[in-house]
């Protein structure tokens, strides 16, 4: 029998450390996670919060499988743990200063063709 309450208050733990997610129950947690968790993760992460959610009722959870619930826990920490909130963060800031580079390169690009068709150029 393995113990679905500590894997999913570690689970839960890593959710809000590597991406940032809080929420009252682990169901809740992978809800927000949403699209930051690839698909085939997310459902293990689910079903690891539906194991947290039929800890009372043995046997429900006997249903999961003890096998299916520890290879998805282990599953989605392993990819938590390769994920770095400043790493994210450094990439999402330098993809906003490159989307505005270009913007202004269209925007000079564009007022040099306007001062040709014009003539002031």
């Amino acid at each position: 029998m393995i113990d679905i309450e500590a894997k999913s208050e570690a689970l839960s733990s890593a959710l809000e450390r590597h991406l940032g997610v809080k929420g009252r129950s682990l169901a809740q947690q992978v809800k927000r996670a949403g699209h930051r968790l690839p698909r085939r993760l997310r459902a293990q992460a689910q079903l690891v919060a539906e194991a947290d959610a039929l800890r009372g009722n043995p046997r429900l959870l006997r249903q999961l499988g003890d096998d299916r619930v520890v290879q998805a826990f282990s599953d989605v920490s392993a990819h938590l743990a390769g994920i770095d909130r400043a790493e994210a963060r450094r990439g999402r800031i330098l993809s906003i200063l490159a989307a505005i580079a270009f913007n202004l390169i269209l925007l000079f690009t564009a007022l040099v063709i306007l001062g040709r068709l014009r003539g002031a150029i």
